[in-house]
């Protein structure tokens, strides 16, 4: 429930720094200042204005930091409360201090996204823009933040918002007909009302289209190194993220288990998965290491199939691994250092995902990487352009299983109404779709959806 009472917490990360900002907002927000706050001027404060303060003890008046603060009053502030930023140095002892002394004045710690949940619940921003602020500040490549900053502008309520006006305007409609049935209106005309529902239902199905490519720029591309032991698998994710974070041997099998690792290439974000390579072995944790590949490799966007350039391969073999069915495939050639003219050029038998041409690399030397690299980028880039010449698109799983409800809604309802089916089964299948739709932005009256996602916020957001 939500609590109207005042609370405090850093808004800046934690550790060392040249300033750090504390964060009160609450009705007390300005008593509490007035407490622990000693104006240098001893003027009376401007609101939306930087003072130089002392900030002390409440009880002992001891000085505990020379701040910069601002009072901000409501409504017109982030949670739509009365809120004070206190500028001090950025000391964990300092921070610590300077909250400590707003608590013995009456602030409280606040919660995990406690001040974007008086936000929300304050009517500052809805429950979709709240979201992409935990998206921005959690960005870590450019594509993912230009799609959260389209979110937190409201990109996604607005196409959400269009949506509810045109099955609201159907809605009325037939229930304006239901209510004044005995009246002299006129003959009912369902092809409006089924254009109308069909234009709705064609612009959710296009969000849920969107979504698994929204979803790769937000959380970056899953990508699989698969193959055999000692053909480089971790050399080459070593290559990709420019430092030795997977560890690297001769002898076979150094590579127990899925190894993840995040880079940016070309402002897209790749998690790069290192897994054991596929053999026969008497070892249980060898063993289990292989499963788990199995496993990412199920869930992965793109698989890289390694293989030693020396081995003349010419039957694509990944020992019993079965690529993922929706993947993108690209094959390399690795160690192409110490062989440079053998191998093969192409492997046969390829689906429609799997790429043109045989990549060759060595790890090495780092010749045929930047090729690597361009041709993850590539695969993203396609998708890029498709996520820039459309509207904004949802990215969160909780987006797309209420898209997916209201889909049915809307199927349902067209349904009825192509059959002849009664006004008010229609009526009711609409008010379904409607309120999947609301979900996305408004659920405020369901602590448990509120509790679910702000649990995973920052202490001062």
């Amino acid at each position: 429930m939500y609590k109207a009472d005042t609370i405090i917490a850093p808004a800046t990360a934690g550790g060392r720094a040249a300033v750090a900002i504390v964060r009160m907002s609450g009705p007390e927000a300005f008593a509490i200042a007035a407490q622990i706050l000693r104006l240098v001027s001893r003027a009376q404060p401007r609101p939306w204005t930087l003072h130089r303060s002392i900030a002390v003890d409440p009880a002992s008046d001891e000085p505990l930091d020379e701040v910069l603060a601002v009072w901000m009053p409501a409504p017109r502030t982030y949670t739509g409360e009365d809120l004070v930023e206190i500028h001090c140095h950025g000391s964990p002892l300092i921070v610590e201090s300077v909250i400590g002394a707003a608590t013995r004045a009456g602030a409280r710690p606040a919660d995990r996204g406690e001040f974007t949940r008086r936000a929300v619940l304050n009517g500052r921003m809805d429950l979709a823009q709240a979201e992409a602020v935990a998206d921005l500040v959690d960005a870590r490549v450019r594509g993912g933040a230009r799609l959260a900053w389209e979110q937190l502008q409201g990109g996604l309520s607005r196409r959400l918002r269009s949506i509810r006006d045109a099955i609201i305007g159907v809605l009325s409609d037939i229930e304006a007909n239901v209510d004044f049935s005995d009246d002299d209106l006129p003959e009912e005309n369902t092809v409006p009302r089924i254009e109308a529902l069909e234009a709705a239902r064609d612009e959710v199905a296009g969000m849920l289209d969107g979504f698994i490519a929204a979803r790769r720029w937000r959380e970056g591309y899953r990508v699989v190194f698969t193959g055999r032991p000692n053909v480089g698998k971790s050399s080459l994710v070593n290559a990709l993220l420019g430092y030795g974070r997977m560890i690297v041997s001769e002898e076979p099998g150094t590579t127990r288990d899925a190894v993840e690792e995040m880079v940016d290439l070309g402002g897209c974000a790749f998690v790069l998965t290192d897994t054991a390579g596929v053999r026969e072995s008497a070892s249980e944790a060898e063993t289990r290491a292989v499963d788990r590949a199995r496993e990412k490799l199920a869930q992965a966007d793109i698989v890289i199939h390694v293989f030693d350039v020396r081995a003349q391969t010419t039957v694509l073999d990944d020992g019993g691994l079965l690529p993922a069915s929706d993947a993108k495939h690209l094959v390399v050639l690795n160690k192409c250092d110490l062989l440079p003219h053998a191998g093969i050029d192409e492997i046969p038998g390829k689906g429609p995902d799997w790429t043109q041409a045989v990549i060759r690399t060595s790890a090495r030397t780092g010749e045929g990487c930047d090729a690597l690299a361009a041709a993850l980028v590539s695969i993203a880039c396609d998708e890029g352009e498709e996520l820039h010449e459309a509207p904004t698109n949802i990215s969160r799983v909780r987006h797309r299983s209420a898209l997916e409800e209201a889909h049915k809604g809307i199927s349902s309802a067209l349904e009825l109404l192509h059959h002849g089916g009664a006004p008010e089964l229609v009526s009711i299948e609409i008010r379904t779709a409607l309120g999947h739709l609301a979900a996305i932005t408004e659920p405020l009256n369901n602590d448990e959806v509120l509790d679910r996602i702000f649990k995973d916020f920052c202490i001062g957001k």
